[in-house]
């Protein structure tokens, strides 16, 4: 009975001994909403606009490409019966060239546009990545989540980092621009 009472406190002192040391190593988590952050940033507002205005242009480009189209398909219409066969038949020879070349602006136009956003949001998420790490070290902080990552179900609004993060941004933005 003796030997199980000496095991017992052998064991509790142990354990005792032990949770100093994991108060010592405490973990520190944080989490990032990247949806909160790209609502509510400045300078990300400014790359959007910045996103819009060229996706702007370039819908003119095919707006204005599509407008030939219509017109050369109208002029087609009316002059139908009084061309001739070989007149009618350039005119229809001209609309399909158009119909193809605008099929391939389409094509290169909507490639531009996916180009161009996945290297903005790279290029974003490169940036926004360094200044994480940045508060991760100086603020001590174990791990830092996504808020839509995967298996991420509840977090308390207390280790939210996003509005630091987000200030952080903003001023490396305005230091640069």
């Amino acid at each position: 009975m003796k030997l199980y009472g000496f095991v017992l406190l052998g064991i509790l002192l142990v354990f005792s001994f032990q949770n100093p040391a994991l108060a010592e190593d405490k973990i520190k988590i944080g989490v990032l909403d990247m949806q909160k952050l790209q609502q509510t940033s400045s300078s990300f507002q400014k790359i959007r606009e910045r996103l819009k205005k060229k996706f702007d242009m370039l819908k003119k480009k095919l707006k204005a490409e599509e407008e030939g189209i219509l017109r050369l398909e109208e002029e087609l219409r009316k002059q139908s019966m009084m061309l001739s066969l070989d007149a009618k038949e350039d005119k229809q020879m001209e609309l399909e060239k158009k119909r193809r070349h605008y099929k391939y602006i389409y094509g290169e136009v909507t490639q531009d546009m996916k180009d161009t956003e996945i290297d903005a949001t790279r290029k974003v998420g490169r940036e926004i990545e360094k200044i994480v790490q940045k508060i991760a070290k100086r603020d001590g902080y174990t791990i830092i989540l996504e808020q839509g990552a995967v298996g991420l179900i509840y977090y308390n609004d207390s280790i939210d980092i996003t509005d630091q993060v987000r200030k952080a941004y903003d001023r490396k933005k305005q230091k640069e621009g």
